[in-house]
């Protein structure tokens, strides 16, 4: 049968309709894929000094470094579309993330880190976002800017996320559950409790700090993204696993490390009564760190109600040998700082397990003392206390158990939560204020 011209038109037009939209799908198809293979990725928030007017905006992209690094931010939602945003600022340090031999091997693929930093904004103020790569656009994220006065709130404490799963093996590939699973308890935790600012991390993040171990470290860390696209800004330490270049690369301190280098130990303050002193136990915990240490602590006791100290080699472990130099150079060099100037709390890691110390001073049972917590319990396999250890008796303590802390700061108390990772609580107490 001979089709009319009118019908042999329509025909053409049909099927060039249809290889259009094959060619329309097959192209969203590949843009798709190219926004997966290329695109923002391990979005991060870093809070350092001053989080309620400073943050740092850091992501990742693979195989391509691209040319612009861009974070568009507001503090009403712009549903993603980035002209919209009232503010924006380019990545201030980028660069191809180092990679080993080992990496190669173990299949990761080049990865590019980018840095932004976010300056005077308001304090206690939601802040949405989206970061670009060249024209390739992340979904929309949150974080809040923390407080500058004396309202209540709480952070998460952990450490010790190096590891995790049956397999002892794993170098990268092999999925981390208990890591993943603990994740998974601090995304929770966050989403049924707003008051949760940030969290303090107590290092060791991934086996290494080589692009294989934290490529799957960022990877996990995505379970924590809360509802609606929360992240929960990071307070950064370095522990005895972090000390590869990879570290510097993928978390970089802004402000704080072009005053300082790598050095890795500073202040955080939170609200107006509450400071962090991060420490670093992987350089020299003499020198330049005990001098900034004893010129921070009688300021930081002065001006707050509550101060604290993390970091990663414990001046009081469970675990390990007391008597080994590791801890006892903590234990000589700073402890007497810690005592001198009352600090409120003390959180340690590295150790793999959930510790509560007695109340110390001058190295006994004193009920004016210091509280040491710890000693990581983010997905690492944990060890068994050595129970004769006289700061673990009651009321002290410490069990084998993955862990996460709860601080919750008010006027009138600390109180402390140790949750497990199927939400238990595993123990609980108060800090009451020294003055």
């Amino acid at each position: 049968m001979k089709l009319s011209r009118s019908a042999s038109l329509a025909l053409f037009l049909l099927f060039s309709f249809y290889l259009t939209s094959c060619n329309s799908k097959e192209e969203k198809q590949e843009t798709l894929n190219k926004q997966e293979e290329l695109g923002p990725r391990h979005l991060r928030v870093i809070w350092t000094e001053d989080p309620s007017t400073y943050a740092i905006i850091s992501w990742t992209t693979m195989l391509e470094h691209g040319k612009k690094h861009t974070v568009y931010y507001d503090t009403v939602s712009r549903e993603g579309v980035k002209l919209d945003y009232s503010f924006q600022v380019l990545a201030s340090k980028n660069g191809a993330i180092s990679m080993v031999e080992e990496d190669f091997k173990e299949g990761v693929s080049q990865g590019y880190y980018h840095h932004a930093d976010l300056k005077n904004l308001k304090p206690s103020t939601t802040y949405y976002f989206v970061v670009e790569t060249d024209d390739l656009v992340s979904d929309e994220f949150y974080f809040i800017s923390g407080p500058e006065d004396d309202r209540a709130f709480s952070l998460l404490w952990g450490g010790d996320s190096r590891l995790g799963g049956p397999d002892p093996r794993y170098a990268g590939r092999t999925p981390h559950v208990d890591r993943q699973a603990m994740n998974r308890r601090i995304k929770a935790l966050m989403d049924e409790d707003p008051n949760i600012l940030g969290f303090i991390h107590g290092a060791d993040y991934g086996t290494t700090a080589d692009w294989r171990h934290l490529y799957w470290w960022f990877e996990d860390h995505e379970l924590v993204i809360g509802e609606g696209n929360r992240l929960l800004p990071l307070i950064i330490s370095r522990g005895n696993h972090d000390m590869q270049i990879g570290f510097e690369e993928n978390f970089w301190l802004g402000d704080t490390q072009r005053k300082r280098g790598f050095d890795y130990y500073f202040s955080t303050q939170l609200g107006s009564e509450t400071a962090i002193l991060t420490l670093n136990t992987e350089i020299s915990v003499a020198g330049d760190q005990r001098d900034w240490l004893e010129e921070n602590l009688p300021k930081k006791r002065e001006e707050n109600r509550w101060l604290l100290v993390n970091y990663h080699r414990p001046a009081y472990p469970v675990v390990k040998d007391f008597e080994n130099a590791t801890f006892k150079r903590v234990r000589d060099t700073w402890v007497p700082y810690f005592e001198k100037y009352n600090i409120d709390l003390a959180l340690e890691s590295d150790g793999h397990i959930l510790k509560r110390t007695v109340p110390i001073r001058n190295n006994k049972y004193d009920e004016t003392g210091i509280i040491y917590i710890g000693e990581g319990g983010l997905g690492v396999p944990q060890r068994v206390a050595d129970s004769t250890r006289w700061f673990i008796q009651p009321p002290g303590f410490a069990m084998s158990a993955h862990n996460v802390h709860k601080l919750t700061f008010s006027e009138d108390k600390i109180s402390i939560k140790a949750f497990g990772m199927e939400g238990e609580i595993l123990d609980q107490f108060e800090v009451k204020p020294r003055k």
